[in-house]
């Protein structure tokens, strides 16, 4: 947290994940830091009506931390993927996987969407006295009347690449705030073509995992593309984008090209070899962190 507060200039940092105990710990360690905080609880192959208990519990950590500081409650990340019930299959592989020749059933999938973020805005607001958003899909097409600010993961990838900015402009008809609630870019030549999908070329079946032939490290791809939409942001006039991700233990760095998870990730900083327990990660900035640390501390 000194970290992201000191070096990247951070005013405000996402914090998700399934473990609400270390979500309210990692919250209070942001907020005594001086960092505005979202708080965003996710439940991974949870039913509706579970997953809808699971933001109210969240809702709960979240006005706990509102008594320390700021925060703001991300009610969650991509549900018709996270969330069964939107889209047929059980699993959340299954249904991202669906998505290459799932679109005649998007509507149908956005309406169900729909009324479901109505009882997760009410549930939220029940335990919760701040802001409120939700992390969406691009593929998503959702009413954004029941939430305070337009939130979207905003990946750039060859499919939106020329419509970027328009779709981007689009956001702000709905007359809220603008937050873009993931963007980022793994690191191998060609990777700002699939934006959020760099992590396709992980062939996890393997053990260990290891990537698919072919892919050579790129830094710079990474880093370039993390400073275009940066800047784009700021002249658009967002009120905040986070990058996804600080770190990315899942996806550690090998000395091995075939097995270095990290050209697959979107961590800025470099995660060397696995931590355990007693033995935490070991981490380096790379030129990503230093390109954040520029326009962060330029605002």
């Amino acid at each position: 947290m000194t970290v992201i507060r000191s070096e990247l200039h951070c005013s405000d940092i996402s914090l998700y994940g399934t473990d609400l105990r270390r979500l309210e710990e990692g919250g209070r360690l942001a907020l005594r830091e001086g960092l505005r905080v979202s708080i965003q609880p996710r439940s991974i192959d949870q039913d509706r009506e579970r997953a809808l208990g699971v933001i109210e519990e969240g809702a709960r950590v979240a006005e706990r931390l509102r008594a320390e500081g700021e925060v703001t409650l991300n009610t969650g990340c991509e549900m018709s993927l996270f969330t069964r019930g939107f889209l047929p299959w059980h699993t959340f592989l299954s249904r991202m996987r669906s998505l290459t020749w799932a679109w005649p059933f998007l509507p149908a999938v956005n309406s169900r969407l729909n009324r479901h973020l109505l009882d997760v805005s009410a549930a939220a607001r029940k335990h919760f006295g701040g802001r409120i958003t939700y992390g969406a899909g691009t593929w998503e097409t959702v009413d954004w009347t029941p939430f305070d600010l337009v939130g979207v993961n905003l990946y750039r990838d060859r499919w939106n690449q020329k419509s970027y900015v328009s779709d981007l402009r689009r956001l702000f008809e709905w007359g809220k705030p603008v937050l873009i609630t993931e963007f980022g870019c793994s690191a191998f030549e060609g990777a700002e073509r699939l934006g959020g999908g760099g992590w396709a070329i992980v062939e996890f079946d393997h053990d260990p995992p290891r990537l698919k032939p072919g892919y050579r490290r790129s830094e710079e791809t990474r880093a370039a593309y993390v400073g275009d939409l940066l800047g784009i942001f700021v002249e658009e006039g967002v009120t905040g984008a986070y990058v996804f991700d600080f770190a990315q233990p899942s996806f550690p760095h090998d000395p091995d090209p075939a097995l270095d998870l990290d050209m697959a990730g979107y961590g800025l900083v470099k995660i060397i070899g696995a931590g355990t327990e007693g033995s935490p990660h070991r981490w380096e900035r790379k030129e990503a962190f230093e390109v954040v640390a520029r326009a962060y501390g330029a605002v």
